[in-house]
């Protein structure tokens, strides 16, 4: 990063929909391994992301929403996948 970059201090909350409120701490980790240097912390309304690049806001708020889509994709699906293997597994 260069050092003329433009940092906020935090951005103002992600809005996460409630409907998906609990798929957020899982989500929070996927994102922190794409994003190292950033900080993300759940608030009431959302997600705050501390330390980011001006540059970088929309990048990171997309794959952050991704991530919680994803998330939610994984935990609905879960025992369709589960009863699938152990259907194909089964002897």
């Amino acid at each position: 990063m260069n050092s003329s970059e433009k940092r906020h201090e935090s951005v103002p909350a992600v809005e996460i929909p409630q409907q998906f409120e609990s798929y957020v701490a899982a989500a929070l980790l996927r994102v922190q391994v794409l994003f190292p240097a950033l900080k993300f912390q759940q608030c009431d309304n959302g997600v705050t992301i501390h330390g980011i690049a001006v540059a970088e806001e929309g990048n990171v708020r997309k794959a952050l929403l991704y991530a919680v889509y994803r998330e939610k994709i994984y935990a609905e699906t879960l025992s369709m996948r589960q009863d699938l293997v152990s259907t194909v597994t089964a002897r």
